[in-house]
């Protein structure tokens, strides 16, 4: 959600997101309207995330003219604003220097001050602007800005959805009298008063100017703006249904009150589930984005440290980072000493030793026990952070073909059906003379045609799928994850966490001389008891049956290990140089074999009493018991696996030779993996990222289908589009198991939705159909697609058993 900006003559890129859009006729319309705008070169519009991502020629062009683009064909672009405290502004050439300053902002559409307050407005594209470069601005131009309000950001997504569900709501409570009406109507149960007209128009009507109002108000605006969505097929069918019964209420005709209403409130449904998941798909930006903290500690000239706002802070200032604080910004350490968790970045666990002059970036920790300063080197959307959740969110905007398809076919299809309509009501009218029947046939081919049966052809499907893949411990995000599912034919795979626990454990215990290994593990453990260092939560989960051990005086060497006292000697656990600093040598003999351990990617932890080395522990992270005949089992299955990891090539070539790995790549940063994953999607492959960390989101999101486990971080969890619940590498194959029997039931529906309006709208146009036999013949439709899908149950319970899935 930036504006990219570009080097000379080059074209630049912006997202924006769009407010209205309720079908793939929207979509092509904002597209549309977008692409007439001088200097735009493409512009690309998604429905589920409502969002349009647009490039074009900043020198012929700028931010304002989308939104009126956007504004002009019946849509909004999404805007938030701050409230800054400006000193002065009760001076107009302020006040003026202000409003110019804030406006010369990429992005910002309004600034407004008011002198009585000493306050200024600004209002900026959602996603597009940031609040800091606004402030930099008002600094540039001379100005004391600071943040008056909290900055507490409204959840659109949210907010969307509880309105959709108070509306599915209203229109059920409304619409269960005219299902009860039918009932008596149909099989004689229920009281009478049930079928009385009145009692039917108030329901009805409820229904089609409360909740059913959206769509006719939608489909105004789009015939106003020259475009035939699903909210005008709706409208026009609907309110045609009940126009013919208001007038049949005073004629004593036969009403169809119940199928205008039905039709509303089916659609509903979809519209209330639409916004649920639209919902989620923004969660994984707000995990990331929580990563960093809202507030940071300035450190001024005079060493007077000031609590602000995280977006307040500007390149070059002094923060001063406590222990267990997120580091808020990119920046260099300038005093002190920091010990810094980036899991977030390479997805290992080794805490990383940061001095001097070295970077730290924001979102990760500081896990040591001492404060450090750091100078701001990149803030705002220029930190490695916001270049991933930029990375995930291009990748999330990016149209899967069969969206591409569908938006074609909706263009064409409701069109066509209107133009049935009319013809159909101009022709019998015209050769028969008798227009009320004209009226009911077209009447009958708009609700006879309304998509319930194509709308419901794919979620039902998913819902049973994906229901058999809960059972199996695998989520589906939606239906286009089981479609990707589906076609995979590679399988990337990360190490750690993946193919491999996730945390490092004591792999075996090396004494030296006659130690026991059991004294070895004790020092150790009581060492290690004061540390959450990830070797020492390995050290002490091996030691738990361990004889205890008292160590005096124990402190921490920062990056290299631990020390203490015992009987009176300098006792040492750490890496070499910790024996070195201590005047430690390691015996060759020893030394030798554990060198070879090490450059196999594992970790060797050293004992030391006095000058003499007791032992040693060696510490890795355990392959996964199932990984090997996994990938033995995908390979059987033509499927290519490769390993992509930001660990060090020594570790990543060990653990893929064990599991059966031919292809590895290592010492990857998160855009390597989704650069990795572009470049071979390029060549025709379909790929499965299987991940668990942040890390690894870029690649999630980039791939046909991120697969996350749901032992890693929510962010993982959040982008991907199928979340594995076992921590079995295994869970591969069923998830692609199941995508594959899903994706095959999706086909049977459509082919039956498609095949059902092919049929039914002729019938319907010549009169075959009267509109109550077209709403039921629409119901039956969609009791076909829904049955169909329950098939699914059965198909796959046919199967010898379960493990015919792995």
């Amino acid at each position: 959600m930036t504006v990219r900006t570009p080097a000379p003559n080059q074209a630049a890129e912006i997202q924006l997101e769009i407010a209205g859009m309720t079908c793939a006729s929207c979509v092509a319309h904002v597209e549309k309207a977008l692409q007439k705008v001088p200097g735009v070169e493409t512009a690309n519009v998604n429905l589920a995330l409502e969002k349009a991502r647009v490039s074009f020629k900043p020198t012929e062009t700028g931010t304002a003219d989308f939104v009126l683009a956007v504004s002009q064909a019946g849509y909004a672009v999404r805007t938030e604003s701050r409230v800054l405290a400006v000193p002065g502004l009760e001076e107009a050439p302020v006040r003026d220097r202000a409003e110019r300053a804030a406006q010369t902002v990429a992005g910002v559409v309004r600034a407004h001050s008011n002198p009585a307050k000493g306050t200024l407005t600004v209002a900026w594209i959602r996603g597009v602007g940031e609040v800091g470069a606004v402030l930099d601005a008002l600094r540039q131009a001379g100005l004391s800005p600071s943040l008056l309000d909290d900055g507490a950001v409204v959840d659109v997504r949210a907010q969307e959805a509880r309105e959709a569900q108070r509306r599915l709501a209203l229109s059920v409570l409304f619409t269960l009298p005219l299902w009860a009406a039918m009932g008596r109507m149909f099989f004689g149960v229920g009281p009478l008063w049930f079928t009385n007209p009145w009692m039917q128009f108030v329901s009805a009507t409820v229904v089609q100017w409360g909740p059913g109002y959206s769509f006719t108000r939608r489909a105004w605006l789009n015939v106003r703006h020259g475009n035939a969505n699903m909210d005008v097929l709706v409208a026009a069918g609907t309110l045609a249904a009940w126009g013919v019964s208001v007038y049949g209420v005073f004629a004593h005709a036969p009403l169809y009150f119940d199928t205008a209403a039905t039709v509303i409130t089916l659609i509903l449904v979809g519209k209330y589930l639409e916004a649920v998941a639209k919902g989620k798909t923004s969660e994984a930006i707000r995990q990331l984005l929580a990563l960093r903290p809202k507030t940071t500690r300035v450190v001024g000239p005079t060493g007077h440290v000031t609590e602000v706002s995280v977006e307040a802070v500007t390149v070059g200032q002094i923060l001063e980072i406590r222990p267990g604080d997120h580091i808020p910004v990119d920046g260099q350490v300038v005093r002190g000493q920091g010990l810094v968790d980036e899991s977030m970045l390479t997805g290992e666990p080794d805490l990383q030793t940061k001095t001097a002059a070295q970077t730290v970036s924001a979102g990760t920790v500081h896990r040591g026990d001492r404060a450090f300063q750091m100078a701001a080197t990149r803030v705002g959307r220029d930190t490695v952070l916001a270049h991933i959740v930029d990375a995930v969110e291009e990748a999330q905007a990016a149209k899967a073909p069969i969206q591409q398809f569908a938006d074609r076919v909706a263009n064409v299809f409701v069109p066509i059906v209107l133009g049935i309509a009319v013809v159909t009501f101009v022709g019998t009218g015209v050769v028969t003379g008798d227009y009320r029947a004209a009226l009911l046939r077209a009447v009958a081919v708009l609700v006879v045609a309304c998509p319930c049966s194509l709308g419901l052809a794919t979620p039902t499907a998913v819902m049973v799928g994906s229901g058999i893949g809960a059972r199996l411990g695998v989520l589906f995000r939606n239906g286009e994850a089981l479609e990707r599912v589906a076609k995979v034919d590679m399988v990337a795979l990360d190490k750690t966490g993946t193919i491999t626990e996730g945390h490092p454990d004591v792999e075996r215990i090396v004494p030296h001389g006659t130690v026991p290994e059991a004294r070895v593990l004790g020092m150790a453990a009581a060492l290690e008891r004061s540390s959450s260092h990830p070797l020492a939560r390995a050290i002490l989960r091996a030691a738990e049956a361990a004889e205890p051990m008292e160590i005096e005086d124990v402190y921490m060497e920062e990056g290299q290990g631990m020390v203490g006292f015992l009987d009176g000697e300098t006792v040492v656990l750490g890496n070499g140089k910790l024996l070195a600093a201590y005047g430690v040598s390691v015996p060759e003999a020893l030394a030798t074999p554990l060198e070879a351990e090490a450059q196999a990617g594992r970790t060797v932890v050293w004992l030391a009493q006095h000058d003499t080395v007791l032992g040693a522990l060696v510490i890795a992270d355990r392959i996964r018991a199932d990984a090997r005949t996994t990938i033995a089992a995908l390979a059987a299955r033509g499927i290519r696996t490769v390993m992509l990891t930001g660990d060090r090539r020594a570790t990543a070539e060990r653990v893929a030779h064990e599991v059966g790995i031919a292809d590895v790549r290592a010492e990857l940063s998160p855009h390597d993996k989704a650069a990795f994953i572009a470049s071979a999607e390029a060549k025709g492959r379909s790929v499965a990222m299987v991940g668990d960390g942040i890390n690894d989101a870029p690649a999630l999101a980039r791939a046909s289908v991120g697969m996350a486990v749901a032992s890693g971080s929510d962010v993982a969890t959040e982008t991907a589009e199928v979340t594995l619940m076992r921590s079995e590498v295994g869970a591969v194959l069923q998830a692609l198991a199941v995508g594959q029997k899903t994706i095959g039931k999706v086909r049977q529906n459509l082919f039956w939705a498609l095949f059902y309006n092919v049929l039914m709208i002729p019938l319907a146009a010549f009169g075959v159909l009267s509109p109550m036999i077209a709403g039921a013949a629409m119901a039956f439709s969609s009791v076909t697609v829904v049955t169909n899908s329950l098939l699914l149950n059965w198909t796959l319970r046919r199967m010898a058993s379960w493990n015919a899935l792995r």
